[in-house]
């Protein structure tokens, strides 16, 4: 500015500016992937638990669809049950067809794993809308060699069943009821006596699953536990439920991708229960 005849330099008030880069400091940013990861921690069990809920509730309604067949074939063909056949007989017109067994190296390929006509062209097929999907459980994640195989679901051996081995004629098959009709199932009645249930991949062969009765110390096929420790079924009536297994043997049986050898046996906890429950709900002594 000019005063007094004088030229006199204005002062401006400097501007500050920051030393410090704008943006997160290393312990900012180990806070924030510190909360995040105390986040993950509570979240994903969280998670993971609502996936098992959502998966029990898929594989219930696969059951119930898969008993509705069931009753509907029975209703068209004179109360007859459809054929249950061991894996010493396989025809389509049982109620499925074919035999899983794990097939990467250096195990020969099984085209059984993954030909969905096995479940669509057999007695069944039709009765449940020729779909597939309703045979396989979302639990059963583990795949052959060439994806994932088509069934994780197997029928009470002592309905329909048909079988010649000496090891099921052994233990029970000759001994306890084998149920061919519908109406033939009193005391229990068909509200007691499970049709169908998942059966654990390391175990699944054919569509025959067989409890050994009258002995409580021994599993030979075993049940399932995808729906954490839980395992499906359905009944002779159409409704489906779930059973929270407390033994050991079952509850905590990883798939490790082998398959079983011969008629291989699986120690059992007779104190729990477990196996007591099944039987119950399997057959009873021939009259």
């Amino acid at each position: 500015m000019i005063l007094a005849g004088k030229t006199v330099l204005a002062c401006r008030t400097p501007v500050r500016t920051s030393s410090r880069a704008s943006g997160f400091t290393l312990i900012e940013l180990l806070v924030v992937i510190a909360i995040i990861a105390i986040l993950a921690a509570i979240l994903l069990p969280v998670l993971a638990k609502a996936q098992q809920r959502a998966d029990r509730a898929y594989c219930a309604n696969n059951m119930r669809q898969l008993a509705l067949a069931w009753i509907m074939y029975c209703d068209d063909n004179n109360n007859n049950v459809p054929y249950n056949y061991d894996q010493s007989t396989q025809t389509i017109k049982a109620w499925v067809k074919g035999k899983l067994s794990w097939d990467m190296l250096p195990n020969p390929s099984n085209p059984d794993n993954y030909n969905t006509t096995n479940l669509t062209q057999s007695a069944l097929g039709a009765y449940g809308g020729s779909s597939p999907g309703i045979y396989k459980c979302p639990g059963d994640k583990k795949p052959g060699s060439k994806g994932p195989r088509v069934r994780s679901i197997s029928m009470n051996a002592y309905v329909g069943g048909q079988s010649t081995d000496p090891n099921m004629l052994g233990n029970g098959f000759n001994t306890y009821k084998i149920y061919t009709k519908l109406t033939s199932m009193v005391a229990p009645g068909p509200s007691d006596i499970w049709i169908f249930l998942d059966e654990q991949a390391d175990s699944i062969n054919d569509g025959f699953f067989f409890m050994a009765m009258g002995q409580t110390q021994y599993w030979y096929d075993r049940p399932a536990a995808y729906h954490g420790g839980t395992g499906s079924f359905s009944f002779a009536d159409g409704h489906a439920e779930s059973r929270k297994w407390r033994d050991s043997t079952i509850a905590n049986d990883p798939v490790l991708g082998q398959n079983p050898s011969g008629f291989q046996s699986f120690s059992a906890d007779p104190t729990v229960g477990d196996i007591q429950w099944v039987q119950s709900h399997t057959t009873v002594l021939k009259q």
